[in-house]
């Protein structure tokens, strides 16, 4: 028997077309320019959310030892999604990139796991938060598509939680990508990270909380949490960091 779904896909898709429509305006309100949202990246992030909908369908652990290597798969999903012939194309990168993420000596899955395995017990807002700043600080776990496939694993974890999925919004986009243009030019390591990482994390797993407050759309209506989720729109956070 297959197992069960959560993600309403069609709304995703249809989030994420707006903001691919309007991108040229919201990206105004962007610290740094970001490259336009291609029919092609937003096709890919959208079986990146089915991929994760089936990890937390099936019970799955990413953050076990054993399981890890399903987190490549949501950076290779997200960068050429399943097509063969992509695939192909993208062996040697997709090859090294593997290579990063075991052997990176500052920012590889050790890392990850390590802080995660002390973090398990923060609220899931902290701990989703706080993965985040693992992928997207320097130096970055992929290669390429950190932000793409950090959104993702942050939406599994919410997911796992019994919370909607984090999904790119017309209202949520300017908030969203800032603090990540923040967070990706901060080291991992040193008394910069030290010092600012405790507030940029807790004001984005806020962000987060919010968002998770007008986002219950994107789970199937027998998924959506009954907790008052949803029941107002969310702030976005508008803050400097």
């Amino acid at each position: 028997m297959p197992a069960p779904r959560h993600l309403n896909l069609q709304a995703i898709d249809r989030s994420l077309s707006e903001v691919q429509g309007l991108f040229t305006v919201l990206s105004e309100r962007f610290f740094e320019p970001r490259d336009p949202l291609m029919d092609s990246v937003r096709n890919n992030l959208l079986v990146g959310y089915a991929l994760i909908d089936d990890y937390v369908a099936r019970g799955i652990d990413l953050f076990s030892l054993q399981n890890v290597g399903l987190l490549l798969e949501i950076n290779a999903t997200v960068l050429c999604g399943t097509d063969p012939a992509k695939r192909a194309e993208y062996d040697k990168h997709i090859a090294a990139t593997e290579k990063r993420f075991f052997s990176n000596e500052e920012g590889s899955i050790k890392d990850l796991l390590e802080w995660y395995g002390a973090h398990r017990n923060d609220s899931i807002w902290k701990r989703a938060a706080g993965v985040y700043i693992r992928i997207l600080s320097k130096p970055q776990l992929f290669i390429e598509g950190n932000h793409r496939s950090g959104s993702l694993i942050v939406s599994y974890l919410l997911m796992r939680d019994g919370f909607p999925p984090f999904v790119l919004t017309l209202d949520n986009a300017a908030s969203y990508f800032n603090p990540s243009t923040v967070i990706r030019n901060l080291p991992k390591r040193g008394f910069k990270m030290l010092f600012k990482i405790p507030g940029i994390k807790k004001k984005f797993a806020r962000f987060l909380e919010a968002q998770a407050k007008c986002l219950s759309g994107m789970l199937l209506a027998d998924q959506a949490p009954q907790s008052g989720v949803g029941a107002r729109r969310a702030v976005p956070l508008r803050e400097p960091l």
